[in-house]
């Protein structure tokens, strides 16, 4: 018999029998594990910690441990669980991706690190897949509107929070190091502590794969390191550097080219913060820089490519913020973003452009049990594409016959700028126009949602969304025959979301979630396709634990991509993922299964997802 075929049975084996053992374990020993929470605080929302039930967005936290249970190995992959966010897929290990929530185009998404916009100047996207995941403490989502505090945001706002320096002078750390099919390894460490008033936290990660394919080999290098420093009584410094870096290749495609894309991304910040008569103080100087190059060669003749770009955007922001507690429980929060973008590239332009921002905001929210309400305000001067004002207004209503119940609602204006590349580009021998009259999209927002625990062990979660986007930019043809980006009249996304989680047994959790996004041109009454816009995605998940430190955590993800004909999707199923956990003292043991029914899986014909593949690894820690 194939001894591939042998291997996957028995570790099938092998896990049915450690989970049939763990379950009648944690049955028997009657230990709660595994318990849904809801009491948790978010930053991104007011720019300032405020409970997650009491922001008026359809707002999401995934925690550290969570995160630690998915199959997940980077942003991008652990992002692609979360109900209303859809990750596009692409060929596995390292390819760039592209987020969409509730349906938006992946530039309207706003993607930060510890408040860092990563946003390029020359798509308007961010690829997840740049980032690990093992020095994130949580993620902060906000699906729909969010410009009245975070600016040119119109389809959500994702915010990385990474871990914070150590506590204690012996230093604590943990080393992990995994092997997958196609040649794969990853090794990946952290160490942190504090010496005096200076507390540090530093982590590194190395992976590298040969590809399932020729020329289809990836090697990525990840660092990030954070600072903070004691003040006493004036506060408290902090600085942060992270660093992502990778060669990628795409393998062959079926027209017999290849290409490669290395990539560097650095970015960092220096703030202080301090409170002073109950008014909290942070001014942050932050900075990114982002370098992407693209290389395409034809397979039989691949010593030089016959195609070279490369652009380098980079941004400066500073932005104080000052939060305080009017009434004592209120609170207001008043702050600015002056921003510098500048955008280079060998191909595109032929010279460096760069573009300002002042933006200041106000935003109160105002408790009045069992009402909670919040006012929010940005204007935003953009020196390339003029003034937005951007008014929210959001309430959360507490009932109080039923337990962990909340209804919000909010009402919203918001934009979202064109990235500059969009305006300038010059080079028309590539087919591709500049739009020197591009405008920033503009939306009315509209969102509700309710959710409740109407027992003990089940949470449930509905809500809707509508957007009447104006000025909406899609992909247009010229008479010259050059394709460009043009904003047509008026573009409408509605949809809606149902998630719930039920507490099975003591340790076993089961969720599942649906959405679906409805994207119409107002003008023709035709659906919009393409752009990695999803009508339809389901989640399910099953999660176990018990006090024996065995855990086991099983992930299916359906995406309809609504693609047009010529991308030839193979998206009509559902993809599954499994890790299963093993905690012994000093030291975790684990195992991923990807794509775990083997489905052949693509969006787009060129990229196909990888088939059924194992990895293993183990974590030491200290």
């Amino acid at each position: 018999m194939n001894k591939k075929y042998l291997i996957a049975k028995a570790t099938r084996c092998l896990f049915f029998t450690a989970l049939m053992s763990g379950l009648i374990q944690a049955h028997a020993q009657g230990q709660r594990v595994g318990k849904i929470e809801l009491e948790e605080i978010i930053v991104t929302s007011k720019r300032s910690p405020i409970g997650l039930n009491q922001v008026t967005e359809n707002a999401v936290v995934v925690g550290e441990d969570e995160i630690a249970q998915l199959p997940a190995r980077d942003l991008s992959e652990a992002l692609r669980y979360v109900a209303g966010v859809d990750i596009e897929p692409r060929q596995g290990f390292g390819r760039a991706t592209a987020i969409s929530i509730q349906g938006c185009d992946s530039r309207q998404v706003r993607v930060m690190i510890d408040g860092i916009p990563l946003n390029s100047q020359s798509s308007g996207q961010v690829n997840p897949a740049q980032f690990p995941i093992e020095n994130i403490a949580r993620i902060e989502i906000i699906k729909g509107a969010s410009s009245s505090i975070w600016g040119s945001s119109l389809g959500g706002v994702i915010n990385v929070i990474t871990k914070d320096t150590g506590e204690t002078l012996i230093p604590k750390g943990s080393v992990t190091t995994a092997f997958a099919e196609f040649h794969t390894k990853k090794q990946n460490g952290e160490i942190y502590g504090k010496a005096g008033g200076l507390g540090y936290y530093l982590f590194s990660s190395y992976m590298e794969s040969g590809g399932r394919n020729p020329k289809d080999d990836v090697l990525e290098k990840k660092a990030f390191g954070k600072l903070s420093y004691d003040l006493k009584a004036l506060g408290k410094l902090s600085a942060s550097f992270g660093y992502s870096g990778a060669k990628v290749n795409s393998g062959e495609f079926p027209d017999g080219t290849w290409q490669t894309q290395p990539y560097r991304a650095r970015y960092g910040k220096i703030g202080w913060e301090a409170n002073l008569d109950d008014v909290e103080i942070r001014v942050d100087l932050k900075h990114s820089r982002q370098e992407i190059i693209t290389e395409s060669f034809l397979s039989i003749a691949d010593q030089e490519p016959f195609w070279r770009v490369e652009t380098r955007d980079f941004l400066y922001q500073l932005s104080p913020n000052v939060a305080m507690h009017p009434r004592g429980k209120d609170l207001l929060i008043l702050g600015a973003d002056f921003d510098w973008d500048i955008i280079k590239s060998n191909l595109y332009l032929a010279q460096a452009k760069s573009l300002t921002l002042q933006a200041p905001y106000a935003n109160y929210t105002l408790k009045l049990e069992p009402w909670d309400f919040n006012f929010g305000l940005r204007f935003d001067r953009n020196s390339e594409f003029g003034k937005e004002v951007s008014p929210s207004l959001g309430l959360v209503y507490h009932l109080k016959q039923i337990p962990d119940t909340f209804f919000k609602a909010e009402f919203a204006r918001a934009f979202n700028a064109p990235p500059l590349l969009w305006e300038y580009n010059d080079d028309v021998l590539l087919g591709i126009a500049p739009n020197p009259d591009i405008t920033p999209e503009r939306a009315w927002v509209g969102e509700a949602s309710l959710e409740s625990r109407p027992l003990p062990k089940l949470w449930v979660k509905c809500a809707i969304y509508r957007a009447e986007v104006s000025n909406a930019i899609a992909l247009a043809e010229n008479e010259a025959g050059l394709w460009y980006m043009k904003n047509f009249e008026e573009f409408r996304r509605q949809g809606a979301e149902l998630q719930f989680k039920i507490n099975i047994l003591e340790g076993l959790n089961f969720a599942a979630s649906g959405a679906f996004n409805d994207i119409q041109n107002i003008l023709t009454e035709e659906t919009v396709r393409g752009g990695g816009k999803p009508r339809q995605s389901f989640d399910l998940g099953l999660e176990y634990k018990n006090k024996n430190g065995f855990s086991l955590s099983a992930r299916g993800y359906y995406d309809y991509w609504n693609e047009p004909a010529y991308a030839q999707s193979n998206d009509r199923k559902m993809l599954c993922d499994l890790k299963a956990a093993q905690e012994f003292k000093n030291f975790t043991a684990f195992l991923n299964i990807h794509n775990l029914t083997n489905s052949k899986y693509w969006q787009d014909y060129y990229f196909p997802l990888p088939p059924r593949y194992f990895e293993g690894g183990i974590t030491f820690t200290w």
